[in-house]
C-alpha cells in the first residue's frame, strides 16, 4: 500500500463521524418535520372549515348587499336570520307558513323533486330523529370484508321484475358511506340476514368514517341493553 493510499484511508476515516453527524441531523429534522406537521394539521383543517362555513352563511348576505358589509357582519347576519326563522318555524304561525311554503314548493315541476329529497335526506340525517337512521355492519363489497353502513329503510317495496316477481321481501336498503367523507357513498339493497345491527349513535358512526377508524367508538356509550 502507498503513502497515497494510506492518507486517503486516514481521510476517509476522520470523515466517517462527520457524515454520521449530518446523517443523524437530517433525519431528525425530518422527524421533528412531519411530527410539526401531525401537531399542526388538525388546526390548520379546523380554520379552513371554519372560513369556509363562514363564506358560505355569510354568502347570501353578501349577494344581496354586495361588499358594502363586511364578512364577519355578513356572518352574524345571517346567523341572527336563520336563528329567527327557526324560532318562528316552532310556533303555530311559523308552522302554518312553513307548511303552506312547502305546499307551494312541491307543486313546482323539477323543483318539488330537489325539495323533497334534499329535506328527506337532511330529515334522516338530523341527530334529533335517531330511529331514521342506525348503523350496521354489512359484507361489502365481497365476503369477508365487512363496511359500516347506515339502514335508510327498514321495509322496501316496489322491486319488481319485468316477469312481476316482487324482490322487497326481507330486504332493507342501505346507504353504505365513503371515507373520509360519509357524504358520498353506495346505495344497496341487503337481505336482513345479512346484516349485524350496532349498538353506536350517529354521532359515532359519523366520527369513525371521518377518521377512517382512528377514532373509536365510545363503548360507554352503548345503551345498557346492548351490552352484555
Amino acid at each position: 500500500m502507498t503513502e497515497e493510499d494510506m492518507n486517503k484511508q486516514e481521510n476517509d476515516i476522520n470523515s466517517a463521524p462527520e457524515k454520521s453527524k449530518t446523517n443523524i441531523f437530517i433525519r431528525n429534522a425530518r422527524n421533528d418535520f412531519l411530527y410539526g406537521l401531525f401537531v399542526i394539521l388538525p388546526s390548520i383543517a379546523t380554520i379552513g372549515i371554519l372560513i369556509f362555513m363562514i363564506d358560505l352563511i355569510s354568502g347570501p348576505v353578501s349577494v344581496l348587499f354586495g361588499q358594502k358589509i363586511p364578512t364577519i357582519a355578513s356572518f352574524f347576519i345571517t346567523l341572527v336570520f336563520i336563528t329567527t326563522i327557526g324560532m318562528a318555524a316552532r310556533n303555530i304561525l311559523g308552522k302554518a307558513l312553513l307548511s303552506y311554503f312547502e305546499n307551494i314548493m312541491n307543486k313546482i315541476p323539477i323543483i318539488n323533486t330537489v325539495y323533497k329529497s334534499t329535506k328527506q335526506i337532511l330529515t334522516a340525517f338530523s341527530f334529533k330523529k335517531k330511529g331514521l337512521l342506525s348503523a350496521v355492519l354489512v359484507e361489502y363489497p365481497r365476503k369477508g370484508t365487512w363496511a359500516l353502513g347506515f339502514i335508510t329503510k327498514e321495509q322496501v317495496s316496489g322491486l319488481i321484475d319485468i316477469y312481476g316477481k316482487d324482490h322487497s321481501k326481507d330486504k332493507c336498503s342501505l346507504f353504505v358511506p365513503t371515507t373520509p367523507n360519509p357524504t358520498s357513498g353506495y346505495y344497496i339493497y341487503v337481505d336482513k340476514k345479512d346484516i349485524i345491527k350496532l349498538a353506536l349513535s350517529i354521532e359515532e358512526s359519523v366520527k369513525v368514517l371521518m377518521s377512517a377508524g382512528v377514532v373509536a367508538p365510545d363503548s360507554n356509550n352503548v345503551p345498557l341493553e346492548n351490552q352484555k
